[in-house]
């Protein structure tokens, strides 16, 4: 476990950041929540509008007004906000070593590779743990001092959901990241990829596509409105995302013993 303690704190400072912002926009959104419980204007705005738009909107039936709006602004929110944070540390954990020349440090020490590929990749799950039950606490806390009632279950399943599809995101980018040696040029592809595959199944469940039609992308397999009406994680969705979790990340376990590292 030391080279996983050791990869934790070096990224300490980071999470840190990533918690604050994230906690403070989080009892934002908790405080601003009271307004749409005591008005239906979205609701009158959202019934003409397609599901996709209605869920967007925080609209859709069987929905309250509260649940809508949470699930609207940290549902699909953090759905892209995790996902960004998971391709970070999933390249900070070897491109940046091969950028800055460490890579080969890190080599001679007794560890096997895939024991360190694991221990990071395991730091990267745990941070982004640390981030979702962080945003949910500060989301129950901020809901009950504002005397909001919500689904405060329905909101951690959500949550759940969210970093479950970051994981998947992280596990995929590493096993990318070891063909590319280039951090900065690596964290400009990844956040690219990231957000392209996001608005791209936005628009395809605002087109209406089937979600079988949309099943090569991981966004799919999220959906925050569901998830809280449901009240529990869905867990066909759930388990393809951790299958390919699970197989990205034996690929790069597999890719990153065969890879050359030249200091």
């Amino acid at each position: 476990m030391t080279l996983f303690w050791q990869h934790f704190r070096a990224q300490r400072n980071g999470l840190f950041i990533w918690l604050a912002a994230s906690v403070v926009t989080t009892i934002s959104v908790a405080s601003a929540a009271r307004s749409m419980e005591q008005s239906d204007l979205m609701s009158k705005l959202g019934q003409a509008a397609p599901p996709a738009l209605q869920a967007l909107m925080g609209t859709l039936p069987g929905l309250s007004p509260v649940d809508g709006f949470i699930q609207a602004k940290m549902g699909t929110g953090m759905a892209l906000i995790l996902p960004v944070y998971a391709c970070l540390l999933a390249m900070s954990a070897i491109t940046r070593e091969v950028d800055r020349s460490t890579a080969d440090f890190l080599l001679t020490l007794p560890v096997d590779r895939t024991r360190l590929l694991l221990d990071r990749w395991g730091v990267m799950a745990a941070n982004l743990a640390i981030l979702t039950l962080s945003v949910w606490v500060a989301l129950v806390a901020g809901l009950k001092a504002s005397q909001v009632i919500g689904s405060f279950g329905g909101y951690f399943w959500m949550l759940a959901q969210d970093w479950l599809l970051a994981v998947t995101i992280g596990s995929l980018t590493l096993l990318v990241s070891l063909w590319i040696d280039d951090y900065s040029l690596g964290v400009k592809a990844a956040l690219a990829g990231t957000g392209t595959l996001y608005v791209i199944d936005l628009g395809m469940r605002v087109a209406g596509i089937s979600k079988w039609g949309r099943s090569f992308n991981p966004f799919t397999y999220v959906d925050a409105a569901r998830t809280v009406m449901d009240g529990h994680l869905p867990w066909g969705d759930a388990a393809v995302l951790a299958v390919a979790s699970g197989l990205s990340l034996w690929l790069a376990v597999q890719a990153f013993g065969r890879k050359q590292i030249y200091s």
